[in-house]
């Protein structure tokens, strides 16, 4: 670790109040999560596999209230509510 590295490191930690052991954890977890949630190819032992076709056999449970929801237009896609006229400002 070079001194500016070192440097950079200590004020973060002087900031947050962690230890350097914390911090490295914290950091570690968090980049493992987000590479792990990239993953495209899971390997499944048969039970796994057995467990997740019996999952995915399953017919769809509806959810009448999420249904409603999901068939009105979002925010983004109703229609702008036209302007105020604005006073004019001295």
């Amino acid at each position: 670790m070079t001194p500016a590295q070192d440097a950079v490191v200590r004020r973060v930690l002087e900031m947050t109040g962690e230890s350097l052991s914390e911090y490295v954890v914290r950091h570690a977890v968090d980049a493992a999560t987000e590479e792990l949630a990239d993953r495209r190819v899971f390997v499944l032992d048969d039970d796994a596999w057995s467990e997740l076709e019996e999952l995915l056999d399953r017919p769809p449970v509806r959810h009448p209230r999420l249904e409603t929801l999901l068939s009105e237009p979002s925010v983004l896609e109703r229609p702008q509510l036209p302007e105020r006229e604005q006073p004019d400002r001295p």
